[in-house]
């Protein structure tokens, strides 16, 4: 008892810190009950989202946005052609109705209601770095509630995302929650997270995959490059798309496992592509190229879950085998050797430098290839319509997960499905829609209470969770509890 009260204490006394690189400076946990914020973006709209938690929500407290660093704040006098409005946000995600404002920079997601004064011109504002830096959104942080989730109207460019590096940490958009003083009380950006294993290496490499939190997308080949959802959105697009990214964007974001549906088309140039459902996406090589590309340049480790295969494999295994050929020629030394087992270490997995383990969906071929093909990850789906059902099922697999006591993967598929009625007559609004009503919620969902025994969690349209984030704060924690 007197070891576990040190171990806590030890873990509330450290402090984790990631530099402008995304490197991890101190790999540790921070408390829990500190004020924190965060960026993630809608899936609807692509709007910036801003959250916070155990904010003070003091008098004159305001959560600022910007799309550079802010260092400092100040006010200034500044004409009144610019001011804050104050808006109900149609397109809100979550707690939202609390007095926010917004700067009219890029458009409203609603009409602004003003107040119409021809006797002042000027008014003060709130800048940043001396005025260098402009602020973008301005949300006043409502009293009473200590945790908050908004959709501001700032469009997000995926852009930026293709732009991202090994070396990039910050980017695009930052967010600073200021005391009336202009003090700044916590501070976060858009993040990219392309080597938080290596970077935490020192606490978690004796552990497992099992005894991880590791951020998984659903339908991962789901997406469509440079696809803009508010011009070319259709009613295919609306059930069969599931992220913005692709497959080198999760992963640059700190995805780690992938959910991966395989269909053949004989009569293609490539036969192998990535379906959703009966809808074929992308190439399996041109997914299978970004993993590959992105293992060698950060040495992370990939769980590629392969599974269903709805299309074109019929009820023989020729066309398994076909697939298996071809997955073992493209990945080569990167694939984990299944002597590794699901209960090998992440130092035994980095030692041997072979990143990539083949989950597969079909027993009777991994009994067929044990040199290259682990057992499939589990998924736990509830094929729910409803946050209210979602949220029982979630927390129900959690409380009895028996499977905890295993070395298997198991993934909390924690995303709405909707009913084939549901699509025929587009009565959801879309997967988009279905995601930004829950994404919010399943963030805060793991972030409070479900994060201490999660393992893989999986979600539509990742950015606009803040689970990797979480991931990585819990992976920091578990060494101490």
């Amino acid at each position: 008892m007197v070891g576990k009260v040190v171990r806590l204490a030890l873990a509330m006394l450290l402090v984790a810190f990631w530099s402008e690189e995304g490197q991890a400076l101190t790999e540790s946990y921070e408390d829990p009950n500190k004020l924190k914020v965060w960026l993630t973006i809608s899936a609807r709209k692509r709007f910036v989202e801003v959250s916070w938690s155990n904010a003070p929500a003091n008098q004159g407290d305001q959560l600022l946005v910007t799309r550079e660093d802010a260092l400092s704040f100040q006010t200034q006098l500044l004409p009144k052609h610019t001011p804050l409005a104050a808006f109900r946000n149609e397109e809100g995600s979550g707690q939202d109705d609390g007095s926010p404002s917004y700067m009219p920079i890029s458009g409203f997601t609603a009409r602004p209601e003003t107040k119409s004064d021809t006797s002042e011109v000027e008014q003060k504002y709130w800048v940043a770095n001396g005025g260098a830096t402009e602020v973008v959104a301005a949300i006043e942080p409502r009293k009473g509630l200590n945790t908050q989730w908004f959709t501001t109207g700032l469009p997000f460019d995926y852009a930026l995302s293709q732009n991202v590096t090994v070396q990039t940490g910050c980017y695009g958009f930052w967010a600073s929650y200021i005391n009336a003083q202009g003090n700044i009380l916590a501070k976060t950006c858009l993040r990219a997270f392309p080597r938080w294993m290596n970077n935490l290496k020192s606490k978690i490499g004796e552990m497992r995959l099992r005894d991880l939190f590791i951020p998984g997308s659903h339908d991962s080949g789901s997406y469509r490059p440079n696809f803009d959802p508010l011009v070319r959105e259709s009613l295919v697009t609306k059930y069969a798309l599931t992220q913005d990214d692709d497959i080198r964007g999760q992963l640059m974001h700190g995805v780690r496992y992938l959910d991966i549906r395989v269909g053949y088309y004989r009569s293609s140039h490539d036969r192998f592509f990535i379906y959703h459902g009966i809808t074929k996406q992308r190439p399996l090589q041109e997914v299978i190229n970004q993993v590959r590309d992105f293992i060698y340049e950060t040495n992370e480790i990939v769980i590629f879950g392969l599974k269903e295969f709805p299309v074109g494999f019929g009820k023989g295994l020729a066309v398994h085998r076909l697939l298996i050929s071809y997955l073992r020629d493209q990945f080569q030394d990167l694939i984990a050797h299944p002597s590794l087992t699901w209960r090998a270490s992440l130092r035994d997995i980095w030692a041997r430098r072979q990143n990539v383990f083949l989950a597969y969906d079909h027993e009777a071929m991994v009994e067929e290839f044990p040199d290259i093909l682990f057992g499939s990850v589990e998924q736990r789906w509830g094929n729910k319509q409803t946050w209210a059902q979602l949220e029982t099922y979630l927390r129900n697999i959690n409380d009895f997960d028996v499977s905890r006591f295993s070395s298997r993967p198991v993934s909390d598929m924690a995303e709405l499905t909707p009913e084939t009625w549901d699509v025929i007559l587009d009565k959801t609004g879309g997967l988009r829609k279905m995601a930004d009503n829950v994404n919010w919620r399943i963030s805060q969902l793991y972030r409070n209470e479900l994060g201490t025994n999660a393992n893989i969690v999986s979600a539509d349209f990742i950015r606009g969770t803040t689970l990797v984030e979480t991931a990585i704060e819990y992976n920091a924690r578990k060494i101490y509890m």
